[in-house]
C-alpha cells in the first residue's frame, strides 16, 4: 500500500480553498479557477439558495455548518470561504465575524465570508464612500447599505436589477451591470461595489476602474484576494484591478 503521508496535493501544493456557494450559479469557482495561481486548488460545495428575500437567504444558512463540516473532513482545505456576499452581511455589521467565529470553532479550518473580504477590500484601498449596483431586490439592498455603514463606509447610493429570483443572477451580463455602475457613479464616490458573487463581471472591472479613475470593486473579486492573502499569497494578478496590487 503506497504511504502517501506527508505529501502535499497535487493540486494545491500552496493551498485549497473550500468555497461555499450558493446553487443557482457557477461564477464564484469559475472566476476563481481563471484567475488564481498555480499551485491553489478550488473545491466547492453548494448550498440552496430560496429567494432573495431575507427569509430566503436565511433558510440557506441554515445548510452551511453541514457543507463547511464536509469541506473540512472530507476535502481536507486550508481555508473555508463562505462565498455569499448577502448571505455573510444579513444580519448587520458583526455579522461576518460572528459567523466566521462560529465555523472555526465548527470545523477547525481557517474561515472568511465575501462580505469580510469586501471589509478588507475597502479598508485597504482607503475607499469611505461609495456606490452599490447589485442584482438584489430592495429589501436585501437596504439591509447592504446598513452593513456597510455599520462598517464605517458612505453609502451614496445602491441600485440595480431588483432580482426576486435567485436563479436570475447568473443571467445578466456583464456589461449590464456595467452600465448599472456607468449611471450610478459620481464625482464624490471613492469607489464603486458590484455585490454578489452569483454575478460573472470580473472582466468588467480594469477597463471600468481606467474608464472612471477609481477602484471598481466585485464580490469574487475580493472573495478571492482575501482568500489569497489568508494562504499568504500575495501574488499581484493582472486583469483584477487595483485591488491585486495592494
Amino acid at each position: 500500500m503506497l504511504d502517501t503521508s506527508g505529501w502535499p496535493y497535487v493540486d494545491g501544493q500552496r493551498g485549497r480553498i473550500g468555497l461555499i456557494t450558493p446553487a443557482p450559479g457557477s461564477s464564484t469557482e469559475w472566476e476563481f479557477n481563471r484567475y488564481k495561481p498555480d499551485g491553489v486548488a478550488v473545491l466547492t460545495t453548494r448550498v440552496p439558495l430560496f429567494g432573495i428575500s431575507y427569509e430566503g437567504i436565511a433558510h440557506m444558512t441554515q445548510y452551511v455548518d453541514q457543507a463547511a463540516e464536509m469541506l473540512a473532513r472530507s476535502s481536507i482545505v486550508d481555508l473555508i470561504l463562505f462565498s455569499c456576499t448577502a448571505g455573510s452581511f444579513l444580519e448587520g455589521g458583526d455579522y461576518d465575524r460572528q459567523m466566521i467565529q462560529h465555523l472555526e470553532a465548527l470545523t477547525g479550518v481557517r474561515t472568511t465570508t465575501t462580505s469580510t473580504c469586501v471589509r478588507e477590500a475597502l479598508n485597504t484601498l482607503g475607499i469611505r464612500a461609495l456606490h452599490v449596483v447589485t442584482p438584489y431586490s430592495d429589501e436585501i439592498n437596504q439591509r447592504e447599505r446598513i452593513f456597510l455603514e455599520q462598517c464605517g463606509v458612505k453609502v451614496l447610493s445602491i441600485t440595480g436589477a431588483l432580482l426576486d429570483r435567485s436563479q436570475n443572477t447568473p443571467k445578466i451580463p456583464g456589461g449590464v451591470m456595467a452600465d448599472y455602475v456607468r449611471r450610478a457613479d459620481t464625482d464624490q464616490a471613492d469607489g464603486i461595489f458590484i455585490s454578489c458573487t452569483g454575478l460573472h463581471v470580473d472582466e468588467i472591472l480594469e477597463p471600468l476602474e481606467r474608464e472612471l479613475g477609481k477602484p471598481v470593486l466585485a464580490s469574487n473579486q475580493c472573495g478571492l484576494w482575501g482568500s489569497l492573502r489568508a494562504l499568504g499569497i500575495q501574488e499581484q494578478i493582472p486583469g483584477l484591478g487595483q485591488l491585486f496590487f495592494h
